[in-house]
């Protein structure tokens, strides 16, 4: 319930705050009144209408493929961050050419995550007048031909972010005496990456897992919008209408509750990481 006023007052900030005449008006009553008929409509078995142009469409009727894609995007984008993130910053950290790739990762995580999608878009489109073949669409009026690639451009942030978290705590536990120890002791390589270091550095990253995903869903609202991705922002930003509060508020509760969905579903898969390959 917390969550969802807090969403009411997000998405409520356009209709209670204005201005006109170059006169700032606050008008909280107007998203009580919304919230009302929101509730009202919730109870009732509806979550309202929304318009695309001037077509009214159910909210209901919508919401699960949307949330679908966005789901999708979401999940195997976090997913491909976490796996990049141990490969490359942990068993193959110590290749140089990995090394290599990492110094190039650090000098892209100085640019703005946004500025890196719109260098993605410009990529594709000489990509396509060099080849004649098309991977994305930027027409207003068509939907995304694909979803690998939205995806793959949504999983720089997080990989960027959680490649660094790992790198530096391998470089941190890599020295330890205990790890010393181990290889004196002549374990493999693998068997310390394993057993050792993957086991102190898990904490680390689950830790940081929450900051990847909200990174994750911030670029979410840049790339469906920017690539045309039939998803749960599609409720908060109408391209051919005016702002709808109703429709804001669905799609925002949606992307919470995906990026909790997704939260519980990689910490799950680290899990059974855990207790079928260190712990066999």
């Amino acid at each position: 319930m917390g969550i969802f006023f807090l969403v009411i007052v997000v998405c409520g900030g356009p209709l209670m705050l204005y201005t006109v005449k170059e006169e700032v008006v606050f008008e909280p009553e107007r998203v009580v009144s919304r919230t009302v008929y929101l509730i009202e409509k919730i109870a009732g078995g509806s979550l309202g209408v929304y318009y695309v142009g001037e077509t009214e469409r159910e909210i209901a009727n919508d919401i699960l493929p949307f949330a679908q894609n966005s789901f999708e995007l979401l999940f195997f984008s976090v997913f491909i961050a976490v796996v990049a993130a141990l490969l490359f910053g942990l068993f193959l950290q110590r290749f140089g050419a990995v090394r290599h790739f990492q110094r190039v990762l650090d000098i892209l995580s100085t640019i703005p995550d946004f500025i890196l999608i719109l260098f993605s878009i410009l990529a594709a489109v000489n990509f396509y007048k060099w080849t004649d073949i098309r991977i994305i669409t930027l027409s207003p009026t068509s939907d995304a031909s694909n979803n690998w690639f939205p995806m793959a451009v949504l999983a720089i942030g997080p990989t960027i972010f959680l490649l660094k978290v790992v790198s530096l705590k391998y470089a941190e536990i890599g020295g330890e005496d205990y790890i010393k120890t181990a290889l004196a002791k002549g374990m493999g390589i693998w068997h310390v990456l394993v057993h050792h270091v993957y086991k102190n550095i898990l904490p680390f990253l689950l830790a940081d897992l929450k900051k990847a995903i909200a990174i994750t869903v911030a670029n979410l609202f840049i790339v469906e919008y920017s690539l045309n991705v039939v998803g749960l922002t599609r409720f908060i930003f109408s391209k051919y209408s005016p702002y709808q509060f109703n429709a804001a508020v669905m799609g925002l509760m949606g992307i919470i509750i995906l990026s909790i969905l997704v939260y519980l579903l990689i910490r799950g898969i680290l899990y059974l990481f855990e207790r079928v390959v260190v712990y066999k």
